[in-house]
């Protein structure tokens, strides 16, 4: 119990109740800030990670707390979750989908993306 003898098998098996996650690159997430209809920026990181910088804006509840602030992020807007490399990011865009945001997208590479995208302009 807890886990899948063949996940290949049973992915195949049902399609129908997956859906693929969305993932943004660094140079997408700049473009869609600029928009007027910007997504919400959320940093899952821990404090002391932040303190290294953040991006813009960003929205900072740490993936730990996530499960007890899920009100602290707008309903009806699109989200982008980032972390340091892209882990926690996952995991916390995934409870924010089954907890009814419909437009959740986490950023491919997290804050390192960032940071180098920053640094090459």
């Amino acid at each position: 119990i807890g886990y899948l003898r063949e996940p290949e098998s049973a992915f195949l098996e049902m399609t129908a109740e997956m859906t693929r996650a969305s993932r943004v690159t660094a140079t997408e997430l700049r473009a869609a800030l600029q928009r007027p209809d910007a997504p919400v920026v959320l940093d899952v990181r821990n404090a002391g990670e932040r303190e290294q910088g953040a991006v813009d804006g960003s929205r900072h509840i740490p993936l730990a707390e996530l499960t007890h602030r899920l009100g602290e992020v707008p309903a009806g807007r699109p989200v982008v979750v980032h972390c340091a490399g892209g882990y926690r990011s996952s995991v916390a865009a995934s409870l924010l989908r089954a907890a009814g945001h419909d437009d959740v997208s986490d950023l491919l590479g997290g804050y390192g993306a960032w940071q180098g995208l920053h640094a090459a302009a």
